[in-house]
């Protein structure tokens, strides 16, 4: 049996690693780390669905702008033009305003021929609320962007550019923003790079990732050169015999993944702030085998553990990582065919992700995450595990199950973005130190209904947890997602989350909302957000990722959130992009005419203030495109446009922008067509009075 092992192995998995090169082929390994990430197989990839957001796509390459996916579909018909809709943007989606919150701004702009933002997130700076930094994934740099607001979100500036590290290749995602109580701003994400590994005498090369951070002096208008809080790994076990030259053993590839951070008080320094950032530190361990005498690697078996690396000097230095969950193994069909029986438990298909950290107010920390259990990621049984730090990170005490649940697939059954990171937790913590969750799973009660959006609690600093509650009051069974929760200062609690109860086809969302002032005890009837319904197909190419998660804040005074916005692919290409909304009123739009009256056939200047920023508007009189321009990055705009001749009295003369925003203003014509046909009459009946004064019968009879 033990001789039908290499055999049984190249039939069940074998794996490529990619181009392994002569030690002596320098200039080929230049190229080939210049083209890798259009070229690369990654170690990764057998396992690629189990990472986060954009690391999912780079690995399976699927990427748009990092792998051999196909731009030219992602790029038919897409440009900086285009995808403000051409002429076809005069179809401006019309706008339904929530009663609750303000309309909506689109906070993103387009810098290149990829048109898609994701992944957004949120910091509110503690000294002043009306300063944001909004985060998120552009498609059209190869680093991450920020933008800022200094009006509580009614005007952004933007994009500062957040670089990756000089000595990596590219940024992969996940990116995360937190203040600390001195109005200072850190910007965590992650950064990827590639390590060579040796195999006798060959040379292979595989990506690794790092968790990086930068950090704002000057409130997100700038970010310094990041630092790498923590950094994946490649370590090999391999042996040879003196009659055998072909080394044996193991290569183990780290990938680092899911980053989220906390910046809270040191539990034993009250007046310094901490900088917590967890993550998924993903294991794959293969083992080397020969084919003559060319080594391949093959049978990988993973495994996951939640890590966390804190900094108490303002993120320049970091701790070494501690593992906060148990290190948990994934093993393929020929990985645990060549492990060893006792080294193999019933929890051969069980990974660990999605962390997040949360600091309570006299700096005890707490860590939650899924653990998708025995029967794998993406169906059966999963849980939440939260763990405590009593001394500032540098130990946890043992996890605490806080929930268990049916878990929902990689897609929801009517859309094709990755939506199991809606099984991550979103944790927060309140005042008095209380502990919140939300989190996405499939009611047991009805397993056609693919989410719902559940609550737990726990008042004892996460020792005992509450029965998971659901939060979504809608009876329609669709699904809910994305879900994030918020404790403003007083203790009120905030729940946003994605939802398809108002597309009878369940292929539009909405942003819902919801808040608690008794600890969750009972929830407020739901508020929709968003006042344009988003269709994932329509975001991105092949409607393939709206990112893992959307954001949101709370002060005492507004909430303010953040989410993947798709209305302007409705009319035109795949455009998405990060869309804002507060409670307090937004400006509203208007215009302004000079002269508002006169007659028709002249030029008119129109002025419009508080409009989208840097997008193209439409003129339109009494319903016809008349002209076109482009709003300043304040939103306002000058020009002039010609009035034609129609009839006297007042005629509509409407601006629309391609976000939908709309204002409405009349231009009285005091001369017009009436007034030429009344002119023309008045003309005609004095000529026929001249003729009949000159003796002429002014009507004749044939």
């Amino acid at each position: 049996m033990l001789a039908m092992r290499p055999f049984l192995l190249i039939l069940a998995l074998i794996v490529l690693t990619g181009a392994f090169m002569t030690q002596s082929s320098s200039a080929r390994a230049e190229e080939e780390q210049i083209q890798f990430m259009p070229q690369f197989k990654s170690h990764i990839q057998p396992f690629s669905q189990m990472l986060s957001g954009r690391s999912w796509l780079v690995a399976s390459g699927q990427d748009p702008a990092l792998s051999s996916f196909d731009r030219k579909e992602a790029l038919s018909g897409v440009g900086s033009g285009s995808a403000q809709g051409g002429g076809g943007a005069a179809l401006v989606p019309y706008r339904d305003p929530s009663a609750k919150f303000s309309r909506n701004v689109l906070i993103s702009e387009d810098f290149g021929d990829l048109p898609f933002q994701t992944e957004p997130h949120l910091a509110v700076n503690p000294k002043d609320p009306d300063h944001i930094i909004a985060g998120m994934i552009d498609y059209g740099f190869p680093s991450l962007s920020s933008y800022v607001s200094i009006d509580g979100g009614a005007t952004w500036e933007g994009p500062a550019r957040v670089k990756y590290p000089r000595s990596d290749l590219a940024s992969a995602g996940d990116p995360i923003i937190e203040f600390d109580r001195n109005g200072k701003a850190y910007y965590g994400y992650i950064s990827v790079d590639v390590e060579e590994f040796v195999i006798g005498p060959l040379v292979g090369q595989s990506e690794i990732s790092r968790i990086s951070i930068s950090r704002t002096d000057d409130g997100g208008l700038n970010w310094q050169d990041p630092i790498a809080a923590a950094s994946a790994s490649i370590r090999t076990r391999l042996t040879s015999a003196p009659d055998d030259p072909r080394v044996r053993g193991f290569i183990s590839f780290g990938f680092l993944d899911k980053p989220w951070m906390a910046v809270g008080p040191d539990r034993k320094d009250p007046n310094r702030d901490v900088i917590y950032i967890t993550y998924t530190n993903f294991i794959s361990t293969w083992q080397v085998f020969w084919i003559d005498e060319l080594p391949f690697l093959g049978a990988p078996i993973l495994e996951t553990v939640i890590e966390m690396v804190s900094s108490r000097d303002g993120g320049i230095t970091w701790t070494q990582p501690v593992e906060v969950s148990p290190v948990v193994s994934y093993f393929t069909p020929a990985g645990q065919m060549l492990t060893p029986a006792a080294e193999v438990t019933d929890a051969t298909r069980r990974i660990v992700q999605g962390s997040r950290p949360a600091v309570a107010p006299d700096g005890t920390v707490h860590v939650a995450w899924v653990d998708t259990t025995a029967d794998g990621p993406f169906e059966g049984l999963a849980e939440i595990y939260v763990a405590t730090s009593n001394d500032g990170g540098r130990g946890f005490n043992r996890p605490v199950r806080a929930s268990f649940f049916l878990e929902p697939g990689f897609l929801t059954r009517n859309s094709f973005f990755r939506y199991w990171g809606t099984v991550f937790p979103r944790i927060d913590v309140g005042p008095a130190g209380e502990v919140y969750i939300v989190f996405t799973g499939v009611p047991s009660e009805n397993p056609e209904d693919d989410g719902e959006v559940y609550f737990l609690k726990s008042t004892d600093k996460g020792a005992t947890w509450s029965r998971r509650a659901v939060v979504n009051d809608d009876k329609s069974g669709r699904v809910q997602f994305f879900p994030e929760i918020a404790v403003s200062p007083n203790g009120d609690l905030h729940v946003m989350w994605g939802d398809m109860r108002d597309d009878r086809r369940e292929a539009s969302y909405h942003i819902y909302y919801t808040s608690s002032t008794n600890r969750g005890e009972t929830w407020n009837v739901n508020s929709r957000v968003s006042d344009f319904a988003s269709n994932p197909s329509r975001a991105f190419p092949r409607g393939l990722f709206i990112g893992d998660y959307f954001a949101m804040r709370a002060t005492d005074e507004d909430v303010y959130m953040v989410w993947a916005d798709a209305r302007l692919g409705e009319f035109g290409p795949s455009n998405q992009k990060i869309a804002f909304a507060r409670q307090r009123l937004m400006p509203s739009p208007s215009i302004f005419l000079s002269p508002p009256s006169g007659a028709g056939g002249k030029d008119v200047i129109i002025q419009g203030f508080n409009f989208q920023a840097n997008r193209d508007y439409f003129v339109l009189v009494d319903g016809v495109v008349i002209s076109n321009g482009r709003t300043q990055k304040d939103g306002v705009f000058s020009s002039r446009i010609f009035i034609p001749i129609a009839s006297e009295g007042p005629h509509d003369v409407q601006i629309l922008d391609s976000s939908g925003n709309a204002a409405t203003a009349s231009f009285f014509m005091d001369f017009g067509f009436s007034n030429l046909q009344e002119l023309d009459a008045s003309v005609q009946a004095i000529q026929d009075r001249i003729v009949g004064a000159n003796g002429e019968n002014p009507n004749p009879i044939a």
